[in-house]
């Protein structure tokens, strides 16, 4: 029996041991490139660990489905924002995703000295949920060297939840958040153009109010301005089902682009980009879609293509303003 107890505290002992260097390992790959001594906190270690052992609804972008008995009232929260409220409201602001890169884009190595970035976000009664997973996303997997802040531009939101709860929040969060308010309605591109104006980072980065950002999303982007200060880029477009929040991966065989009719549309990639690759699906497809814009020093690159768009006001026109302004 002695032996049998002691074999027990071996085992014990060693498990803490190990759980110990597991935690230590993600601490310091999650901050060994942090400038600054307060960015080497626990937080994104320990949010790495817990975000292994989440169980819930969302979890690893699986499919929420909503009971019989709750179809009723989920019908009358999706007229709230054209999307399954009930369902978003039941995954939580971190959810875990699953990794969908292909293997060559998990080993790429990126150069140390990448640009900052000042992510900006524009929202107009926004949903709760939406909007704080899109941020948490945005923070959770972004190296924070990388981030330097979040500008959320509130374009004329009438819900009270968006005032000052919302002010409350952000300010407690690990990078540096900051809500400007548009005086009215002026539209998602009047909105990004006073947001941009107001970023501090090298690189500024659009994301919409309702998506969520990957494991390893900022670098490939970052990395490509910074071999081509004149770039203008774009990610792969995963799709979240609006009625079960299930998390598609997109193909990466895919671009976009405009018909005749200037009608956005998904086009395969053409041989000669495939040829131009040479078989690597690890390199980019060159596109006209726009993401991020660095701004320079000289001729300012975002500057020249802000001033093109500034009469277009409407959602559904973003991707023709865009494509214009990077000429």
């Amino acid at each position: 029996m002695r032996r049998f107890a002691y074999c027990k505290v071996v085992l014990t002992t060693s498990l803490v041991w190990v759980l110990l260097d597991v935690f230590l390992l993600l601490y310091f790959s999650e901050c060994n490139k942090c400038d600054d001594r307060k960015d080497r906190s626990l937080l994104p270690a320990l949010r790495a660990v817990m975000s292994r052992s989440h169980e819930g609804p969302g979890e690893m972008g699986k499919a929420v489905v909503i009971p019989k008995e709750h179809q009723e009232k989920m019908k009358e929260l999706f007229k709230i924002n054209q999307f399954n409220l009930m369902a978003s409201d039941m995954i939580a602001l971190n959810r875990s995703l699953p990794d969908v890169r292909l293997d060559g884009c998990k080993t790429k190595v990126y150069p140390d000295e990448l640009p900052n970035t000042s992510v900006v976000i524009v929202f107009h009664n926004e949903a709760w949920s939406t909007l704080l997973r899109t941020v948490h996303s945005v923070i959770n997997r972004s190296p924070r060297h990388l981030l330097l802040e979040i500008l959320l531009v509130d374009d004329a939101s009438e819900r009270d939840f968006l005032k000052e709860k919302l002010e409350n929040y952000v300010r407690i969060l690990d990078v540096p958040v900051r809500i400007l308010r548009m005086e009215q309605r002026s539209g998602l591109i009047r909105a990004r153009l006073r947001g941009a104006a107001a970023t501090r980072g090298q690189v500024i980065t659009f994301l919409d109010a309702h998506c969520e950002c990957t494991a390893g999303w900022l670098e490939p982007l970052l990395a490509r301005i910074k071999e081509d200060r004149k770039a203008v880029v774009c990610p792969i477009i995963d799709v979240i089902s609006d009625d079960t929040f299930e998390y598609m991966a997109g193909s990466d065989m895919t671009y976009g682009g405009f018909n005749w009719k200037l009608n956005f549309r998904w086009y395969p990639v053409p041989q000669r980009e495939m040829d131009r690759r040479k078989g690597d699906r690890t390199l980019p497809v060159r596109s006209g879609s726009v993401v991020a814009l660095l701004r320079l020093s000289h001729a300012p690159m975002w500057d020249m293509c802000s001033a093109r768009t500034t009469g277009i006001s409407s959602t559904s026109s973003r991707q023709v303003g865009l494509i214009c302004s990077s000429k």
